[in-house]
């Protein structure tokens, strides 16, 4: 099957017009103020690392680069330090730290263990994983330090699944939701949009999220990666994510939806939340901290009545070297972390 074409063309057909839009919002929304208050919350994605022990999951910029052979020593790794500076700095304004991230199977069970439990000490809460399928054996290991654990389902049609992610077969993702709901912890999945689901698969989508009782569920539009073969397959219709959340939300009452928020969509944030969208992620924060894009975030919170967590255009000043300082790690540690700190800090305190 020429399962590109079929992409291509499903893309084409997925519009939704203001008409059929309009009632949907309508009951979202009142579906939203029924069961969640009216905030609006960011959810960092925290990567570790560039690399992948599968690395052919066709629309990932992680199958153009070097695939890691798990015999070796990682090296397209991020420091620890840098990344427990990251969420240091997240917390210090406001922003959630949705879960650590990256290629799968590049860091051993017991790095991961260490590294999450010291980000919990700075967060001081558990923390949620969004990898891809992990087995039982990883799962009881890493429960302890865990809020919940995730993956991207790229579809639920088997044979596109395999097509779009040779490596991680549909079967394997089934079972991690089943092992995950019997070690009772939260389930996270992301769906991408635009990779070869058709309109009718949000019923697909809304019966696993029932039948595995997800907790989470992130949508995100296709971005084209260059040298993959998705480079020009087109992006749906912009109403098209707006109709898959609300769709999820009417079926799904007390499921939290986040949304993969980018530039070029910021004029449809009112939309999402309209539609019953409780988050955002992806919203590049370091970069676009008092920029257009953030003020559009506060002000399409605002015209919607919700409270937007943290601050994205107002500067804090923090004294990093005590929050650094008050963190409960050796002191070798917080020296390789206050540097990292202020890296990220002074990025912010330059778009004051």
């Amino acid at each position: 099957m020429d399962f590109l074409n079929l992409i291509r063309e499903n893309n084409e057909r997925h519009t939704v017009s203001k008409e059929e839009l309009g009632p949907l919002l309508e009951q979202a929304e009142k579906t939203y103020k029924k069961h969640f208050p009216l905030t609006a919350y960011f959810e960092r994605s925290i990567f570790i690392n560039w690399t992948c022990s599968i690395a052919d999951c066709k629309y990932c910029f992680l199958s153009t680069k070097p695939r890691h052979d798990p015999k070796e020593k990682p090296t397209a790794i991020r420091s620890p330090a840098s990344i427990l500076a990251e969420v240091l700095i997240c917390k210090a304004m406001g922003w959630r730290v949705g879960y650590i991230t990256g290629g799968l199977r590049v860091e051993s069970i017991e790095y991961l263990s260490n590294l999450i439990s010291k980000i919990n000490q700075i967060t001081g809460e558990k923390t949620m994983m969004n990898f891809g399928p992990y087995t039982k054996s990883e799962i009881v290991k890493l429960k302890p330090y865990v809020t919940g654990m995730g993956s991207a389902i790229e579809s639920f049609d088997e044979e596109l699944h395999n097509f779009i992610c040779p490596s991680k077969p549909l079967k394997s993702l089934m079972k991690f939701l089943q092992n995950l709901q019997e070690e009772g912890l939260q389930k996270l999945i992301t769906i991408i949009l635009g990779i070869g689901e058709r309109k009718e698969d949000v019923e697909i989508v809304i019966k696993k999220i029932k039948e595995y009782h997800i907790e989470k569920v992130q949508l995100c539009f296709l971005k084209p990666q260059e040298n993959t073969v998705f480079d020009t397959v087109p992006a749906p219709n912009p109403n098209y994510m707006v109709w898959w959340i609300a769709k999820i939300r009417i079926a799904c009452p007390s499921t939290e939806i986040k949304v993969a928020l980018v530039r070029e969509r910021m004029e449809e944030i009112e939309l999402y939340l309209k539609a019953g969208a409780n988050g955002f992620s992806r919203f590049m924060v370091f970069l676009d901290f008092n920029s257009q894009y953030a003020q559009e975030l506060e002000e399409g919170c605002r015209r919607v009545g919700r409270k937007l967590e943290g601050k994205f255009t107002e500067f804090s000043e923090i004294d990093v070297e005590k929050l650094v300082e008050e963190l409960p790690f050796d002191e070798k540690l917080k020296q390789k972390i206050l540097p990292k700190a202020k890296q990220y800090y002074n990025r912010l305190e330059k778009r004051k």
